[in-house]
Parts: structure tokens; C-alpha cells; sequence
């Protein structure tokens, strides 16, 4: 008996907008990548219900020529494939030829066009994927889409659509992610009559991050840039001091196209990875040029993922492009004294301060809007301590004059804060330097080399150390004896439940005692419960370096200080403690001034 059916055209087109069309946003991404494709500079989105009642889109680009405009609905009729070989260089945002067919099939759609060299333009409505009508129109130049009821002949779709909040949310993330590759483009989006978001179109990146992110975000930006052998990569990311909890700002685009990748995402985490806190992510807009025949951006359907042709290249420069600049003097954060006059009640009004982004235009005022899921970005995490810095006290309560002045290319040691913080001076700014965090990253360092080249250094005990533990620590430890030595542990069996520590890494000298040990140890034992215990990891490295460097309230000699200064400001090799936390602050002269109100 048959039992093979041939599905009808309705079907088929409405099982083909199933991966196209998934919700709202799909819509919005799909026709503003046709508005970029037409050469438009201004294209301007309304949504009315989170789009799901109304979806209106125009753009000044070129438009379509009647004879075209209605088979714009129909499956795979496209101006941007004209042989095989164009699939496999594909430089167009849009180029299946299947979106408009997709959205028609599941939606009441209205286009009105005027072609750039016709007078008159035309206007077609299609419904549930059929022609209903087409019409002579006076029109401006570009295009105008209407799409209305989505979901409306597919009502089982339409029942797993979140609320309008929510798909509002989305069809902006979507704006938002576009607007930044093209800058050269004025987005303007209103939300059930409310300005949403206004970008103004002048061609500079950052114009387009600030009108979406906000003055924050612009002034912690740190570029970043490298070309090799054809490949370009380029972009932004935000100080480290501005992160978030998850990997949600991680903007990718390939060819100006945006991406997810696994692999970028990789290559991100690998680099940030002892320039972050533990467990925060780094805010990076990366764009990557590469010759489209080494890419293929048609394994998603909704072009949200692609694949290339050599990823351990494309990884590496990637990699070393944003590696280069995180190990930068651009990295070194200034604190953000305006917090500070504000909380004091200097600042009376806070609406009196006023935006130095002069490439905004002056319309931005009338209404801007933060997204709720983006107030993230805009909050400095609290990795310094300004209440023990007491940033808000008078200079005088901050600083002990220090006796001798360390000179070596005009920077000077000229205070010591709470036998915690090296002052030093240089030309008009202060730098405030956290002794533990760079005792702590240098540790790190040495630590992880010798350990790697298996070369530990090892320093025998004249007295050694005693240790006792439970039954069940020392078993482990007496079973895993060479993973101590690959630290420089040498340790016996000393009876009973204790332990006999013979040698420690030379590194640590003048760190280790007993309770040092026990938290190695520990930590050891814990580590070793989901990591193969011959595996030192560098976590377990991390933390036995911030367990052994030198404390804050710990007052250290004039030569380490001169030694702390040396490799923070002169040679420049450390920026970040091995958990992410700034070791340098920047403070400069004219912020100083006007805390005192020298200046204003």
C-alpha cells in the first residue's frame, strides 16, 4: 500500500519558514539584512507588541523594480546567486533567497517599493504565502515592509512565543547586534511609539557601541588589531573591569557578519583567562576579515554560525590580537572619581553632568534607553577596595611620606597607604600599585614555568616541618608523593597520623610554614576529586601563589618596592593578579584638582 505522500506548496513553505522564521526577531534580522544588501544609510523599525501583532521596516536603499516585486515571495528567486561558484563567495548578508517567502507564508505582509530609477512605486500584499494584490503607489525612494499577525495561520507556533516584553527584547538584541558592524548606517527603532534606540549613522564604530551601551562602555574601550596573510582582525573589548557573568557579550562578526562560535568563544576565554575574575566573562566586539573562499557561512539556516576553512590559524591571530593588547598600557584602569563627588553630595544634581559624545546626534536626548539586561555593563565591579583606599578623605589621611624617593624614567616612589599601596608619581598622574596582587601574579609566573619544565627548585629544610593530618588526608598524600615533589614537596611518613615536609619550592622561601602546608594540602585533596591528580592545574598554581605572596598590612623592604614599581610601570610585564584584579591604578593630576575644586 503507497504510503508516500507529496506534501503540497502550503506545506511546504510553511514547514520551510519553521527554519527561518522562528519568532519575531527572525523577521527583524531577515528584512534589515535585505535593507543593508539595498545600500540603505537609514533604516527605521517600529514594533508594535514585541512585533508579534506589527512589524514595519523602511529603508532609503535602492529599492525593487516592479517587475521583480512579487516574486520576492516566492522560494529561492534571489539577485545574489548567479552560479555555484557565487555559493562559495558569498559577501551579501542575505542570499538564499527564501526569507520574504518564509515570512509571507506565516504573516500578512504589505511591501511598497519605488525603485531608484522608476517615478511611480508599487505596493503587493500577500497572505499565508499567496498574492492578494499589487498596485501602482506613490512612493519614496526605498522600501517599506509590513508584517502583521505573525504566526497567524500557525497557531501552535504563535502558543510558544514568549510575552511581548520578551520578543520586544529580542527583536532589540538583534537591532543592537547589527547597528554595531554597521556603523555607517542611522538605526532608529521605536517600540510601541517609544524611542527604543538611535544610532547616528557617522561610520565610526564606537559611535554606534556608545549609542547602544553608553558613555561607560565607550570610555573603557582598549582596540586591538593584527593582520597575517589576509586575515584581519580587529575590534574592541571592554576594561576588565567592566565584565559579566556570562559569555552574553561576546560579539562576533565575520565579514560583518554576526556569528556565535564556539571556537571564538574558546579563543576569548584562552586569553582573558588571568586577565578576568574567576568566573566573569569580558565584554569584546571582534570583527574578522577573511577572503570568503575560506569561509562557509551556509551551514545555519538562519546564517548564525559558520565554518572556516582553517580554524587554528584564524584562532591563533585572534588570539594574539587581543593577548598583545590585554599586555598593554592601555589596560591599566582609571577609577572613575565621578562616583565618588557624587556620593559625597560635591555633585548636587546628576542630571547637570553632560555627555561628551559629540557624534550623537542631538535627537538621542528626547529619549534614551538603556536595556534592562544590559545595566550590567554599566556597573564597575568592586575589585578595588575605595573604602580602604579612602579616596574620599583629604590627600594628607592617604599618603605617609616616604623616605627615600626610587628614580628610574621619572617615576617616583613617593608614598606608602596602608602598608598595602606603592605610590608613585609620574609627569601628572599618581599610580596606586597593590603589592600583593603583582607578588602574587609574579609567583604565579615562575611558579607555572618551572613546574611545566618540570625544573622546580627546591629548598632543603634545616628544621623540617611537621605536619599532622586526618587518616584520610595523609593516606592520600602518602599515595600521590610524586605529585608533591613535581611542586618541590618532598615528604615522608612520620608515624601516626603526621607527615614530615624535607623540602619546599625555592619560590616560596621564607612563605611556608605548617598552616601553608595544610592549605596546600587541602586544596590539593579537593582539586583532586574531579581532576586527575598528576595534572597540576593552573588554578591549584593560582591559588598556592596568592596563599604565599606578601599580604596586604604587610610592610615590605625599599628595594622590593623599587623591584614591585620596576615590573608594573618600567617593564611593563604585569597589568593583572592571576584571578583578573587589576594591580595598577591610574590617578591623574586634574582629578586630583578637582576633588579639591581647583578645577571644575
Amino acid at each position: 500500500m503507497k504510503e508516500l505522500n507529496r506534501l503540497s506548496e502550503e506545506i511546504t513553505h510553511i514547514l520551510a519558514a519553521g527554519e527561518v522564521v522562528e519568532r519575531p526577531a527572525s523577521c527583524v534580522k531577515e528584512v534589515i539584512e535585505n535593507s543593508i544588501d539595498a545600500g540603505a544609510t537609514l533604516i527605521d523599525i517600529r514594533l508594535e507588541k514585541g512585533g508579534i501583532k506589527k512589524i514595519e521596516v523602511y529603508d532609503n536603499g535602492k529599492g525593487i523594480h516592479p517587475e521583480d516585486i512579487e516574486y520576492v515571495f516566492e522560494r529561492h528567486t534571489t539577485s545574489k546567486i548567479k552560479s555555484v561558484d557565487d555559493i562559495f563567495k558569498i559577501k551579501t548578508m542575505g542570499f538564499r533567497g527564501e526569507a520574504l517567502c518564509a515570512i509571507s507564508s506565516v504573516s500578512k505582509v504589505i511591501l511598497i517599493s519605488r525603485h531608484y530609477q522608476q517615478e511611480q512605486g508599487c505596493k503587493v500584499e500577500v497572505e499565508g504565502g499567496k498574492l492578494t494584490s499589487k498596485t501602482v503607489y506613490p512612493f519614496e525612494k526605498g522600501t517599506k515592509i509590513i508584517i502583521e499577525d505573525l504566526f497567524f495561520n500557525t497557531p501552535a507556533r504563535l502558543k510558544f512565543l514568549k510575552s511581548p516584553s520578551t520578543e520586544q527584547k529580542y527583536c532589540t538584541e538583534v537591532v543592537e547586534k547589527i547597528a554595531i558592524c554597521y556603523p555607517e548606517i542611522s538605526f532608529r527603532m521605536q517600540v510601541d511609539s517609544k524611542r527604543q534606540l538611535f544610532t547616528p549613522g557617522d561610520g565610526k564604530v564606537e559611535s554606534a557601541i556608545a549609542s547602544v551601551f553608553g558613555s561607560e562602555i565607550l570610555k573603557n574601550l582598549i582596540d586591538f588589531y593584527l593582520e597575517e596573510q589576509g586575515l584581519k582582525v580587529w575590534g574592541y573589548f571592554v576594561n576588565p573591569v567592566l565584565s559579566k557573568s556570562t559569555r552574553s557579550g561576546y560579539y562576533f562578526y565575520v565579514n560583518r557578519r554576526f556569528i556565535r562560535s564556539k571556537l571564538l568563544s574558546s579563543c576569548i576565554d584562552e586569553a582573558f583567562k588571568n586577565s578576568i575574575l574567576t568566573g566573569r566573562f569580558p565584554i569584546v566586539f571582534l570583527f574578522v576579515e577573511i577572503d570568503p573562499v575560506d569561509v562557509d557561512v551556509n551551514v545555519h539556516p538562519a546564517k548564525l554560525e559558520i565554518k572556516f576553512k582553517d580554524e587554528r590559524f584564524v584562532y591563533n591571530t585572534v588570539y594574539k590580537a587581543v593577548l598583545k593588547a590585554l599586555q598593554s598600557e592601555k589596560i591599566i584602569p582609571k577609577p572613575d572619581l565621578d562616583s565618588v563627588y557624587l556620593h559625597q553630595g560635591i555633585q548636587e544634581n546628576k542630571s547637570s553632568i553632560k555627555p561628551s559624545l559629540s557624534f550623537v546626534h542631538e535627537k538621542q536626548s528626547e529619549e534614551k534607553r538603556f536595556p534592562e539586561d544590559l545595566r550590567e555593563f554599566l556597573r564597575i565591579e568592586e575589585q578595588f577596595d575605595f573604602s580602604e583606599l579612602e579616596l574620599k578623605r583629604e590627600i594628607r589621611d592617604v599618603i605617609s611620606v616616604f623616605s627615600e624617593t626610587f628614580d628610574v624614567e621619572t617615576y617616583k616612589i613617593v608614598g606608602y597607604a596602608f602598608d598595602t599601596y606603592i605610590i608613585v608619581q609620574k609627569d601628572e598622574n599618581l599610580y596606586l600599585i597593590d603589592q600583593h596582587a603583582v607578588h602574587e601574579r609574579r609567583l604565579f609566573e615562575l611558579f607555572k614555568e618551572e613546574v611545566i619544565q618540570n625544573k622546580i627548585q627546591k629548598q632543603i629544610l634545616l628544621s623540617p616541618i611537621i605536619v599532622d593530618l586526618p587518616p584520610s588526608q595523609k593516606e592520600f598524600v602518602l599515595r600521590n608523593i610524586q605529585f608533591f615533589e613535581r611542586l618541590g614537596f618532598e615528604i615522608g611518613d612520620f608515624g601516626k597520623n603526621e607527615i614530615v615536609v624535607r623540602t619546599i619550592p625555592l619560590l616560596l622561601e621564607g612563605s611556608v610554614d605548617r598552616y601553608l602546608i595544610l592549605d596546600i594540602i587541602e586544596m590539593v585533596y579537593n582539586e583532586s576529586i574531579s581532576v586527575d591528580i598528576m595534572q597540576v592545574s593552573e588554578e591549584l598554581l593560582k591559588k598556592i601563589a596568592c596563599k604565599a605572596a606578601v599580604k596586604g598590612k604587610m610592610n615590605i623592604s625599599d628595594l622590593e618596592k623599587e623591584e614591585i614599581v620596576r615590573l608594573v610601570l618600567v617593564e611593563k610585564k604585569i597589568f593583572h593578579c592571576p584571578h583578573g584584579r587589576p594591580v595598577v591604578v591610574e590617578i591623574p593630576k586634574k582629578d586630583i584638582e578637582r576633588m579639591f575644586k581647583r578645577i571644575v
